[in-house]
C-alpha cells in the first residue's frame, strides 16, 4: 500500500491555499459580501481550506468581465487573418 504524506506537510505531493476566491477577469477576487466555507477532508474531516461563498452578486461580476471581452473570442490571435 502506498501511504503518501498529507498536504501541507513535509514531503507532500500536494498542496493547498489556506482560502481560495473567486477567478473574475484574470485575477482573484474575493466574495462580495466576503464570506467562505470551510472545506473538509473527506478522509479525515478536518478542515483543509477555505473557499468563496459566492453570491448573485459575484456571479453578476463574472457575467461583467465574461460579456466584457466576449468580442474577442472569436478573433484568431495572429494579425494575418483577421
Amino acid at each position: 500500500m502506498t501511504v503518501y504524506a498529507r498536504p501541507g506537510t513535509e514531503g507532500s505531493k500536494v498542496t493547498f491555499k489556506p482560502r481560495y476566491e473567486n477567478y473574475i477577469g484574470g485575477q482573484w477576487v474575493p466574495p462580495t459580501k466576503g464570506e467562505y466555507f470551510e472545506n473538509p477532508s473527506p478522509v479525515t474531516g478536518e478542515v483543509f481550506t477555505e473557499a468563496a461563498r459566492s453570491t448573485s452578486e459575484d456571479i453578476e461580476k463574472a457575467l461583467d468581465a465574461a460579456h466584457a471581452v466576449a468580442p474577442a473570442w472569436g478573433r484568431p490571435p495572429w494579425p494575418s487573418a483577421r
